[in-house]
């Protein structure tokens, strides 16, 4: 390429790629890094052990909700963070009931964030690379996102923090999108909580029922992909809706959702 061909081309990716765009991409960029980064520097499985996170909150006395409740929501923007052992601890240190409620109300902010954040950021920077607004599966409605970010709540096929950032970058509104994270969340929260107080308690008869909840909750990503719920599998990967039945494929050319041509996120 000429130098004359090289400016030209320069001066192009400028007008699409305003600084104030370029800077939030690269904010963008550093925050996902930025936390994967920490993993390595970081054995967040020792160091965010259930007992030992359990030990912090009991010594943070009146400060220990907000205190979890914001390492929760770290948990849920940084992804390289886990979340389990905040679940369990939440449950040791607050019961299953408080537990859950701090928990969810954690993750929900994490989740609200991480949602704004791919949708400002990311969805800026594709917007002016392709000189579009850009929205993924722009033809589904609200209804068929929500289902399937209830799905994705209810049991663990995705990422819980890749979901939240894909959800920005559709169509889906904000409303839709924390409402359904907030239904979704509150079963599979509990049983963690749950286990996590029964453990505490030393009740053995409580740890094993405890227990129990949590590998049925584990286990339903498995049944959903092999019995007849398959069809919510063929949903989350851009086929037809959920509501249709197999003989009306015919029909599912004409829903929103079957003609996004590819997944919801």
């Amino acid at each position: 390429m000429s130098r004359p061909d090289l400016l030209s081309a320069r001066t192009r990716l400028r007008k699409r790629l305003p600084p104030r765009a370029l800077l939030k991409g690269a904010a963008f960029l550093l925050l996902i890094l930025g936390g994967y980064g920490l993993s390595f520097w970081f054995d967040f499985s020792e160091l965010l052990h259930p007992e030992r996170i359990t030990g912090w909150l009991q010594q943070a006395g009146p400060w220990a909700p907000p205190i979890f409740m914001a390492l929760m929501a770290t948990s849920v923007v940084i992804s390289p963070i886990p979340s389990l052992p905040l679940d369990i601890a939440a449950g040791a240190t607050f019961g299953p009931m408080l537990g859950t409620a701090y928990a969810v109300f954690g993750a929900e902010i994490g989740a609200i964030a991480s949602f704004l954040i791919g949708r400002m950021l990311g969805r800026d920077v594709l917007a002016k690379l392709l000189r579009t607004n850009v929205a993924f599966c722009e033809r589904c409605s609200d209804r068929h996102l929500a289902i399937f970010v209830l799905l994705a709540r209810l049991v663990p096929l995705f990422s819980f923090d890749v979901i939240s950032y894909g959800a920005g970058l559709t169509n889906m509104s904000l409303r839709t999108f924390a409402f359904v994270t907030f239904v979704g969340m509150i079963p599979p929260t509990f049983a963690l909580t749950y286990a996590g107080s029964q453990v505490a308690s030393g009740a053995w008869l409580m740890i094993v029922s405890g227990l129990a909840m949590v590998a049925v909750m584990l286990l339903l990503p498995k049944l959903v992909v092999r019995y007849p719920t398959a069809r919510w599998v063929q949903f989350i990967r851009g086929g037809m809706p959920v509501a249709l039945a197999p003989n009306d494929m015919g029909a599912a050319a004409k829903t929103p959702c079957s003609s996004c041509g590819g997944p919801p996120v």
